[in-house]
């Protein structure tokens, strides 16, 4: 998928019955892409699983709110089914070979369907042989989403387009906010900023341009998101 086709992959089903992953946020940005942190800090809120490289300040990782004495049947079987995919998670995160394998992250879809979205990039192999198996087992519908990018392209790339300060070479008039090594509906990196003056081709042919600057450079599609990420300390 190239930059000028952004919108949601199409994920290879494991069984005809499974539905992919393709639910849009409208954050309270510009920003209108749901992002996962790298490091594997998974928020479960209703709106998706967010994240990014934030360009200024460090973020604190957040906790998840347990259910009180009071809570719904809804809400028991909410996080019973929350903890179920949670714990998948992390037993695929842990499997010999994980690292060196296709695995690129896993998408929990609890509170849609309670469906886990595996995106994989290369072709199958015996370690997504066993996390399909495993998700099976547990009951747990499971399907593939197809990736161009390892995780370690998206973050190599990231970590490019981190080393350039704002102001200066591909970032000459734009100020870099953030930027997401992984999209659920762009499978590259999502840059996220704003020009510092306005672009006197106007803003949609300066997205173009610099989205095709930073993808020669890191050799990874990038896409322009204006907005700011703001850290937020708990």
């Amino acid at each position: 998928m190239t930059f000028h086709n952004a919108g949601p992959a199409h994920p290879e089903s494991a069984s005809p019955d499974e539905s992919p992953a393709g639910m849009k946020l409208d954050a309270g940005l510009t920003v209108r892409r749901r992002f996962l942190i790298s490091a594997g800090v998974v928020l479960t809120a209703i709106i998706g699983v967010i994240a990014a490289h934030v360009a200024t300040a460090a973020h604190s990782e957040p906790t998840l709110k347990q259910p009180d004495a009071a809570a719904t049947s809804f809400d028991a079987a909410f996080w019973h089914l929350q903890d179920q995919l949670v714990d998948l998670r992390g037993w695929t995160e842990g499997l010999p070979g994980i690292k060196t394998s296709g695995y690129v992250t896993s998408i929990n879809n609890e509170p849609v369907d309670g469906s886990v979205v595996l995106v994989w990039h290369g072709p199958p192999d015996p370690v997504q042989r066993q996390i399909i198996d495993e998700a099976r087992r547990r009951h747990i519908p499971i399907s593939v989403q197809q990736r161009k990018y390892s995780m370690a392209d998206l973050e190599r790339a990231t970590n490019q387009i981190f080393a350039i300060e704002s102001a200066t070479g591909e970032f000459h008039n734009f100020k870099i906010s953030g930027a997401a090594s992984f999209s659920i509906d762009f499978d590259g990196v999502a840059v996220i900023g704003q020009y510092i003056h306005p672009p006197a081709e106007g803003t949609a042919a300066a997205d173009t341009a610099l989205s095709q600057a930073l993808t020669a450079r890191t050799g990874v599609a990038v896409t322009i998101e204006h907005g700011e990420l703001v850290a937020h300390r708990g």
